[in-house]
């Protein structure tokens, strides 16, 4: 929906509609409905909206909204937001290209059934022919000329499908562009609807958010375009979601409308039927067991002129909470990172497993919890690297083994000395110390790994709590890297006990368990089942004896009087595996038994106590919370967000998006109840989360409306990857007016990062 996303300022390579006019004196806004507040605000995220004309998707490929039909463009081959003779357009990259239409049987749009594919495009090439497939099977060739002009190609029936429908563009030759690149063609729209509409018009023109006059009432609204219009939204519902929303007809138009909702695997549902006429109506729809689910919603309108003002999705919540005025500034902060904790071995977050962490759950029950905390690398330099710059690794590029922290990037050792801070690091992980760019903004750098030291936790904290007890007095920021659980797993004895208590005689060696799990991998070293236990048990008596260690750390914090008046942040890097998916360590998939860590935060007086956080962060938002905290205002270059106002209030900033990079390889994206794991077209996995916690059935064929709400807000987030500013724009699921404006040209980025972690 291009006019919908207006043009970003700045960005003459994006095609726009006038800017919205201010409301009218006489405008009435709808009325504010007493206990609800909004969750989802459908003008807002109208990036995110798909647009139908007279019973066509309409794709406007030079602008926004093309980015959802082609994941961003990533793997899909074209250079977005570009402009051809003057108008928007997307180029194909090389000689092909794909794109993803989705395809229902509910009304009012593209449909099962014999199809018309429409593409409004023009040759860089004399002589240029395409080949078109859809879902691999040929339907055309077509020879394309160098002047625009749309080509209608025919679609039997029988090769769509529900879902998501691929469309391959193959062409015969490509030419030179500015930039050194190579294009076949430039694509300005793309239509597809059902045959039996006849030819398409040459004026199709996506939805529009403008300022709509109904009956001399101006509010800003989504006016469809044509005789007929249907706009659609793919979202994840929150518990007791409603639909709130004014219906009316500016001049010379009217006709039936409804409002629908689609969930997977259940009938369509219509919340609305009546008559769009010369006056606002409004309304409160209840969205019924489709709360808490991924939905379509489809605001259909069978006449000209139909306008949906303010459409949003509202919940009962109380009204809006801020942290207290001004906020309590905290002179010490000490980040407790546990390497390789994954959040599934920590009661608090499964009181199912096995695994006893009695000490963070005795912390979570004092602290604010977040319940799903992502990380934006599964191993420890791009993930340590997010964590202490605020960025995502495709910023950072401290990828690879052989890479190294970008040094134009924030880093918060030195945000937080410019603020007045005594600054240090302890560190046991190798990775993380001057060798990969880790050496910035601290008073003291310790790496125990590079000195030849013992490594352990009791042994980091001692050597920490003897350089902070002098400095009592001072501001102080530490970071205490330590290394447990990650291998070797080497516990000992008596936490072991606990979840192995019997001999065992097999090749698994606690001592080079690091070693074995490369060789395991690599299909050197068989195992059995009973040596995948052994190394299960061996990584859980680690875990608890992190806790134990933990514990000491806490107590001793107490004793020097320090508990109570200092931020604590517990949190990890990634978790490791143990066959979910067929391998064990880290580093070489994005499944949540990587991905999903803990993250717990202590802020006496600020953040309540046994709080649970349920929206998804990520854990670049720390860098960011940490100068919150601090009273420091964070470096504008970092794209996550302070947590603290989400501590108070999730309504209004739900769904959320968590991302994980895995360079070129793949991305995983965390929304509400779904997980999205994203190597590229047709390679997607669906999980859902809060019915497969261990992600061990793919519902991405099931589940059409969740996997297109997912695919929309990755495909946004991987085109803005490199600029995404959570705490200007919201975040790619819940996007704000800001991004409008300030956004810019998609797919503007460097050369993807490296991967060559620890495997």
């Amino acid at each position: 929906m291009a006019s919908c996303a207006g043009k970003p300022s700045g960005s003459p390579a994006l095609d726009a509609a006038p800017a919205v006019a201010a409301p009218s004196p006489a405008a009435a806004p709808s009325p504010d409905l007493a206990g609800q507040r909004t969750a989802f605000d459908f003008l807002a995220n109208r990036v995110h909206a798909s647009s139908y004309r007279d019973g066509r998707l309409v794709i406007d490929a030079g602008t926004l909204d093309f980015l959802k039909y082609v994941d961003g463009g990533w793997k899909t081959s074209w250079m977005l937001g570009e402009k051809d003779e003057g108008k928007p357009a997307s180029l194909v990259a090389g000689l092909a290209a794909l794109f993803f239409v989705p395809v229902d049987n509910d009304g009012d749009g593209a449909a099962l059934g014999p199809s018309t594919l429409s593409l409004t495009m023009r040759a860089l090439v004399p002589a240029q022919k395409v080949s078109i497939f859809v879902n691999e099977k040929p339907v055309s060739t077509v020879e394309v000329g160098t002047a625009r002009k749309r080509y209608d190609v025919a679609v039997p029936g029988d090769l769509l499908h529900a879902g998501d429908n691929r469309v391959r563009l193959q062409f015969k030759s490509a030419g030179s562009v500015a930039g050194g690149k190579r294009s076949a063609a430039a694509v300005q729209q793309i239509a597809f609807g059902p045959a039996a509409l006849g030819a398409t018009p040459p004026d199709l023109a996506a939805a529009e958010v403008r300022s709509a006059a109904v009956g001399g009432v101006s509010r800003r609204a989504l006016v469809g375009g044509g005789k007929s219009s249907r706009i659609s939204y793919y979202v994840q519902l929150p518990a007791g979601a409603h639909l709130a929303m004014g219906v009316g007809a500016e001049a010379g138009g009217g006709g039936p409308v409804l409002v629908r909702v689609a969930v997977d695997g259940k009938p369509v549902r219509t919340l609305h039927q009546g008559t769009a006429g010369g006056s606002w109506r409004d309304l409160l729809l209840d969205a019924g067991d489709a709360a808490g689910h991924a939905a379509r919603i489809d605001l259909v309108g069978r006449g000209p002129g139909i306008a949906w003002a303010e459409p949003r999705v509202v919940v009962k919540a109380p009204p809006h909470a801020a942290p207290p005025s001004p906020q309590p500034r905290f002179d010490h902060i000490y980040v407790w990172m546990v390497d390789t904790l994954r959040a599934d071995k920590v009661h608090v977050y499964n009181p199912k497993t096995r695994v006893q962490t009695p000490n963070y759950d005795a912390f979570a029950a004092d602290a604010t919890r977040f319940a799903w905390a992502t990380v934006q690398g599964t191993w420890s330099l791009p993930s340590h690297a997010s964590l202490l710059t605020g960025v995502y690794p495709t910023v950072h590029r401290a990828t690879a083994h052989e890479s190294k922290l970008a040094p134009d990037v924030p880093f918060i050792a030195e945000e937080l000395k410019r603020d007045g801070y005594k600054t240090a690091m302890f560190s046991s992980n190798g990775y993380i110390s001057a060798k990969w760019g880790f050496d910035r903004g601290w008073d003291v750098d310790r790496n125990f790994i590079r000195e030849s030291l013992p490594n352990g936790a009791d042994y980091l904290w001692k050597t920490a709590k003897a350089w902070i007890t002098p400095l009592l007095p001072k501001r102080e920021f530490v970071y205490l890297a330590t290394i447990e659980p990650h291998v070797a797993y080497t516990p000992k004895k008596e936490f072991l006990a606990k979840y192995w208590d019997k001999p065992y005689t097999g090749p698994i060696k606690p001592i080079k368990s690091g070693v074995q799990l490369g060789l395991i991998k690599a299909g050197k070293l068989k195992v059995n089942d009973t040596d995948k236990a052994y190394l299960e048990a061996l990584y859980d008596g680690e875990v608890t004896g992190s806790d134990a260690l933990f514990g000491k750390f806490i107590a001793d914090l107490k004793q020097m009087g320090l508990y109570d008046t200092s931020v604590v942040a517990v949190v990890s890097d990634h978790g490791d595996q143990f066959y979910e998916h067929g391998s064990v360590g880290h580093g070489d998939n994005v499944y949540q038994e990587l991905t999903h860590v803990p993250l717990m935060l202590r802020a006496p007086g600020l953040l309540p106590k046994a709080h649970v956080v349920n929206a998804d962060v990520e854990m670049m938002d720390m860098a960011p919370t940490l100068l919150d905290l601090a009273g420091a205002k964070p470096d504008p270059k970092m794209q996550g967000a302070s947590l603290v106002p989400l501590a108070f209030d999730e309504v209004g900033v739900s769904p959320r998006a968590a991302m994980t990079v895995d360079g070129q390889v793949a991305r995983g994206l965390k929304v509400a109840r779904y997980h999205l794991v994203h190597r590229g077209p047709g390679r997607m996995e669906l999980y859902d989360e809060l019915a497969d916690p261990r992600e061990q059935k793919d519902v991405a064929a099931d589940r059409p409306i969740a996997l297109r709400s997912m695919r929309n807000v990755l495909a946004l987030l991987y085109a803005y990857e490199t600029s995404w500013s959570k705490s200007r724009w919201g975040t790619a699921a819940n996007v704000n007016e800001a991004f409008y404006a300030s956004a810019g040209p998609p797919g503007r980025r460097g050369p993807e990062p490296k991967t060559g972690g620890p495997k």
